[in-house]
């Protein structure tokens, strides 16, 4: 899914593999959402990136889990 961006991604790169847009974005990183420093503007793991997916996905799973008990 990632194996065409480099190991560090820019916010162009992030923003085009997830999908969302520049605010989006942003708001993810201020709030360490997903990991990133910043070196003449932010730079982003693609680990960082593939942990936030995951993790999203694992909080929809388990969501859907509990809606599924009721």
């Amino acid at each position: 899914m990632f194996s065409h961006y480099d190991d560090i991604m820019t916010v162009e790169d992030a923003m085009e593999a997830l999908n969302i847009g520049r605010s989006k974005l942003y708001e993810l990183l201020r709030n360490g959402q997903i990991k990133s420093f910043k070196l003449k503007g932010y730079r982003i793991p693609k680990a960082a990136v593939k942990d936030f997916v995951l993790t999203q996905a694992r909080i929809c799973q388990e969501r859907y889990s509990e809606l599924s008990e009721d």
